[in-house]
């Protein structure tokens, strides 16, 4: 079906529980030159091809075995042993380090927890009533093994959200990452996830283009903007910073909270 530029609200309406070809922020190589080109108002319907270049395949990979012999030299020789590329993503690399330590930590067979989990024990509490008044105000977490299981898991969480998700070398492993752990995709095509903006030239000085979720700005103010083109995408960006992206937040938080906690 092809999707004209713009499109009614009764249109727009029809079409919210149908998938489209996704046409955002990306532009064919055979048409740069004319995508200011006002008139082609079908332009978001070309298809979006890549041109595979040899030379630009071996200069990449010829660059990637210098950077990497560069970064392995500077481990060798430098005091502290540490690469630009270490520093320059010291979050990543510490990420690699810090994740598969956590894994075996969660899966050996521990012999204690911290304190803060303890269980009611009635020969460090005058009572019961004494313990529970303790958990609501905070002092302690109670829950035993049970709670601190819960607590590492979300630890987990984070740092594999860092090494597959956030870091992501490819869209299957960022996609395992999510069914792993019970997510939606905030990348997948679906209905969920499918977004339509408008782009429009910006007429005041300094500004290039204006990206909005209203089809009719160029009508509400003429002067300001000129209508250029709709384009469709998908990403949940709400879903993946506040249930996605939160989540890894507090489990990098647990981690500070608790990193005096890791013992056996």
């Amino acid at each position: 079906m092809k999707i004209p530029s713009r499109l009614s609200a009764e249109e727009e309406k029809a079409l919210e529980g149908v998938l489209e070809d996704e046409t955002g922020f990306f532009f064919d190589v055979d048409d740069v030159d004319n995508v200011d080109d006002e008139n082609d108002e079908n332009d978001v319907d070309k298809p979006k091809k890549r041109r595979f270049s040899v030379f630009g395949f071996l200069q990449f990979h010829a660059e990637n075995c210098w950077y990497n012999a560069r970064y392995t030299f500077q481990r060798i020789f430098r005091s502290d042993h540490l690469a630009d590329i270490d520093l320059w993503g010291m979050d990543s690399c510490m990420a690699r380090w810090i994740y598969p330590r956590i894994k075996a930590f969660i899966a050996r067979k521990r012999r204690g927890h911290p304190g803060c989990f303890s269980e009611y024990n009635k020969n460090e509490w005058k009572n019961r009533e004494e313990y529970d008044e303790a958990v609501r105000e905070g002092k302690i977490l109670g829950g035993g093994e049970e709670a601190w299981n819960r607590i590492l898991q979300e630890i987990l969480f984070a740092f594999e959200w860092k090494l597959e998700y956030d870091n992501w070398k490819s869209e299957e492993r960022r996609d395992a990452f999510c069914r792993k752990w019970g997510l939606r995709n905030p990348h997948e095509k679906s209905i969920e996830n499918k977004r339509v903006d408008y782009v429009y030239d910006c007429l005041e000085p300094g500004l290039a283009v204006c990206i909005s979720d209203d089809p009719n700005l160029d009508n509400k103010e003429p002067e300001k903007y000129r209508y250029k083109k709709r384009q469709v995408h998908y990403y949940d960006v709400h879903y993946d910073t506040e249930v996605i992206g939160k989540r890894a937040q507090e489990g990098f938080e647990a981690f500070g909270k608790y990193f005096r906690n890791f013992w056996d």
